[in-house]
């Protein structure tokens, strides 16, 4: 997105402190935007001026120089600056050399260590997944660079504008519900840990963590620490989640790499407390019961 200066300056201060943290840039050297030209609002290219050779456009009327058109300058987020306000107070492991990926509209800043979490998990800084074109080219990217273990990535895109489908391996968290509002922009490890933990405050009737590790139906929550388990359960949950909630048993198995030993559900569930609550296996199929 972008945004003329002009209408930053509207913002009762917002626009200018976004400018002077430098997350709101100049977008090109040579753009201006003709506001006030009746109602033409487009994009206008900057040139030098055939007599003075002084830079600005030719307005509906008369030249302006770009000097005196500073508020139509067109701005828009930088977003490796923003992403990097982000994750300022996580020990990411490309924090100066985060890997960009869709013209930055994705950044990867490899692993983090949380409270409470044993494991490291992948860091990813995104926008723009609520269109439905972002989210499909994200899908299209995570096919081709599938997460190894559990990948946080922080959306910061407002929170509402559209749900955000589940994609395995991945818990899409949107910014707004983990910022440190004494910082503004940086997020709170200890909120980001509490979060993949309890999941969000409107899960509906199912909610799964992106490894699969905590299931939530109807607000009962289901724990699953073994490997084998976590791929089955995030398996099931995203079939019901898609609308086609059964799936062949052999598919999960073969998928969990379970070895020749495991020939049903229940001897990969073997031991745990609540799986029949959330878990139905009959014959060759299995599903969620919610």
């Amino acid at each position: 997105a972008r945004v003329s200066a002009l209408a930053l300056a509207q913002m009762r201060g917002a626009g200018e402190a976004l400018m002077k943290a430098g997350l709101l840039v100049p977008h090109g050297s040579s753009t201006c935007i003709v506001a006030a030209d009746d109602l033409d609002d487009t994009p206008t290219p900057v040139i030098a001026h055939p007599i003075t050779g002084h830079p600005g456009h030719l307005g509906n009327w008369a030249w302006q120089d770009e000097r005196a058109s500073e508020r139509r300058r067109v701005h828009a987020l930088d977003m490796a600056a923003a992403a990097r306000r982000v994750v300022a107070k996580l020990d990411c492991s490309l924090e100066n050399d985060a890997v960009p990926y869709l013209d930055d509209v994705a950044l990867d800043f490899g692993t983090a260590r949380l409270p409470r979490r044993a494991a490291r998990v992948g860091i990813w800084v995104a926008r723009g997944l609520t269109r439905p074109e972002g989210f499909a080219a994200f899908r299209e990217l995570v096919q081709r660079r599938p997460s190894d273990g559990l990948r946080v990535v922080i959306v910061l895109d407002p929170p509402g504008r559209m749900p955000v489908p589940f994609v395995r391996g991945h818990e899409l968290v949107a910014l707004e519900d983990l910022v440190e509002h004494e910082d503004g922009l940086a997020i709170a490890p200890e909120i980001l840990a509490a979060r993949l933990l309890k999941g969000p405050s409107h899960q509906g009737p199912v909610w799964v963590s992106g490894d699969g590790g905590v299931l939530i139906v109807h607000g009962k929550w289901h724990e699953f620490t073994g490997g084998k388990q976590k791929i089955a359960v995030a398996m099931l949950a995203e079939a019901w989640l898609d609308g086609d909630p059964v799936l062949p048993v052999a598919r999960i198995l073969e998928e969990a790499e379970c070895g020749p030993s495991v020939k049903r559900l229940k001897d990969l569930f073997g031991g745990h407390p609540t799986w029949r609550e959330v878990i139905r296996e009959s014959g060759s199929n299995c599903w969620l019961e919610v």
